[in-house]
């Protein structure tokens, strides 16, 4: 009756080891750095001018795909600008702001294409804020007063060139919508645009 029961316990590990080294063959990681553009969109309910800005993006990416279809992407923005500029009546206003930001989202592959869609919630950590104010030609700079950690829902597109076995161009789309303010007291929302290149090292 032991030598049974030990039996069924044997099985059921060589069962586990079997599923795991079959799922440790299907998941694939790739790694890679990318560069592109932010166009960031300022808006706020005050007023009624939205401002545009041009800045630059150092974005990674960490890729697991798990099939055929399904992955997970890992978004790590380096440094996202979305500073912006503004004048009114002599006075004007210039703001550097930077994000530290990850986004985990999920990535579904178009059967039978390189093209690919991800979608998933995102969180910025403050890298720079700061304010200059102009007048008469007088400026004066300071921090950006009780700036919030960002959140934001991304969502985009991308194509993947399999250059090598080892190596993977990927150009991509992608829009992040902010979900809060700024700054605290401020009616102070930034959505981006965002266009770049990454280039993946595939690991396994």
């Amino acid at each position: 009756m032991g030598g049974l029961k030990m039996k069924k316990i044997l099985n059921l590990v060589l069962m586990l080891i079997a599923f795991a080294g079959g799922l440790k063959a299907q998941v694939k990681f790739s790694v890679g750095p990318g560069v592109g553009f932010n166009y960031a969109i300022h808006s706020s309910s005050e007023s009624d001018e939205s401002i545009n800005h041009f800045g630059a993006l150092v974005t990674s990416q960490f890729d697991m795909q798990f099939s055929r279809q399904f992955g997970v992407i890992l978004w790590v923005d380096f440094y996202s600008d979305m500073s912006a500029k503004e004048s009114s009546e002599g006075v004007s206003g210039e703001y550097k702001i930077n994000y530290l930001s990850f986004s985990p989202t999920l990535k579904y592959c178009i059967s039978g294409s390189p093209f690919y869609l991800f979608a998933g919630p995102g969180i910025g950590l403050k890298t720079k804020g700061k304010v200059k104010v102009g007048y008469e030609g007088i400026h004066v700079e300071d921090d950006i007063p009780d700036m919030k950690t960002r959140f934001d829902v991304r969502f985009g597109a991308g194509y993947e060139f399999f250059l090598t076995n080892k190596l993977t161009l990927s150009p991509f789309a992608a829009f992040n919508l902010g979900l809060n303010d700024v700054a605290s007291d401020a009616d102070w929302q930034i959505n981006t645009l965002q266009a770049g290149l990454v280039l993946r090292f595939n690991a396994f």
